[in-house]
């Protein structure tokens, strides 16, 4: 299928093509579509799933700072014909199909696909199941993974070893990341106390290394919680459950060591609901 996203920044428009079942768009280096210099998206800020001769299943990353917006109105997930037209601020995305031949744009908010209504994505929906329902987390905003607070060199005794071993920490950690997300969390604590104390030290070179890897670990992460919000989203709306469940895991490691929250709670409600799901596929499966 010949499937496009037109983007349109101050004038200059670029054409990207649709490859595979979905895409992704946002500032990160990590989108499917990466526009780094756009800071008014979301790390990952649109999913775009094409959907045949219908359209495009678009879905705006949950608690997004700048709204997606559809013939002027808000916009947070649904179905997109073809020729449609979203905008994000000064950003302007158009999904097209060159075969296909549009007329005027608009959302369908319940398409039927093959029999099948597909209705709400992301923190809009509810999935009924013999395992239980997944709660909806509509207007639920996902937490920080980091506190707003510059981190401060504490702890007794000697500043220069306490520097030593929060880098050390860091980087112990930060090297689990992939095995550990949560440890990945922590690592960003640790090299911003060791930051924190060589500043105090009056050593600002090593400061400044340091906090350069402290930030680019916390992008990463935060474009790996971003990027997970919405790939649980689409696995909900298929009704993937494995995908869903390794997404609501990893997004349980990320969250770990945050007080409980709504979110937080829904994400625990949410991972027991499609473990059972999952569980009972792969029974199925091998009866």
């Amino acid at each position: 299928m010949d499937a496009y996203v037109e983007v349109t920044i101050g004038g200059n428009t670029e054409r990207h093509p649709i490859e595979g079942s979905q895409i992704t768009l946002g500032k990160s280096g990590t989108a499917t579509i990466s526009l780094p210099t756009a800071h008014e998206l979301e790390l990952e800020h649109l999913l775009i799933a094409p959907r045949g001769k219908e359209g495009c299943w678009v879905s705006t990353s949950q608690g997004a700072l700048t709204p997606t917006k559809l013939r002027g109105k808000p916009f947070a997930s649904g179905m997109v014909k073809w020729g449609s037209e979203l905008v994000l601020g000064k950003i302007r995305i158009k999904v097209t199909n060159k075969k296909a031949k549009v007329k005027g744009e608009g959302p369908s908010p319940i398409v039927a696909i093959g029999g099948i209504a597909i209705v709400g994505i992301l923190a809009f929906m509810f999935l009924r199941g013999d395992d239980g329902l997944v709660p909806s987390a509509e207007g639920i905003e996902p937490p920080n993974l980091f506190p707003e607070a510059e981190p401060s060199c504490e702890g007794d005794g000697d500043v220069a070893e306490r520097a030593r071993q929060a880098e050390y920490a860091g980087d112990t950690r930060g090297d689990r990341y992939h095995y550990d997300p949560g440890d990945g969390v922590l690592a960003v604590a640790d090299y911003g106390r060791a930051a924190a104390c060589l500043r105090s030290l009056g050593r600002a070179e090593e400061a400044t290394d340091v906090e350069a890897v402290r930030t680019s670990l916390r992008e990463s992460i935060e474009s790996d919680y971003a990027g997970l919000r919405l790939h649980l989203g689409h696995a909900l709306d298929v009704s993937d459950w494995s995908a869903a469940t390794r997404d609501a895991e990893r997004l349980t490691d990320l969250t770990q060591h945050l007080d409980d929250d709504p979110y937080t709670q829904w994400l625990e409600q949410t991972l027991r609901i499609v473990r059972a799901k999952a569980q009972r596929e792969e029974q199925n499966a091998e009866d």
